[in-house]
């Protein structure tokens, strides 16, 4: 395994928990990503928050399973420990849409 793979592992579990932490309405911050992908870092969080979370009348309810209501830390931790694979593969998908427009365009 080379230090490429170690790296998109890293940022895409970055990308992850900033989505996750997004979605519960939590604190977060992207400035220990690098330099070269701080900006679509920023627009993936927001396209993959949208996906994991809905909140009507203030109830957050998991937008994936459909369980819910959560406060926000229940929400977080829901889907920390239920979802986590799906967003990684949600964030890992965005991340290969974005890299490819970039190449293609």
């Amino acid at each position: 395994m080379g230090y490429a793979r170690l790296d998109l592992i890293y940022i895409v579990s970055k990308i992850a928990e900033a989505a996750i932490r997004s979605a519960a309405g939590l604190s977060y911050s992207l400035d220990d990503m690098p330099q070269s992908v701080k900006e679509a870092a920023a627009a993936i969080v927001a396209t993959v928050s949208e996906q994991i979370a809905v909140e009507d009348d203030r109830i957050l309810r998991c937008r994936i399973c459909g369980k819910g209501p959560f406060t926000r830390k229940g929400l977080y931790l829901h889907v920390r420990r239920v979802h986590l694979d799906t967003i990684y593969d949600m964030v890992r998908r965005e991340l290969e849409t974005y890299l490819w427009r970039t190449k293609n365009i």
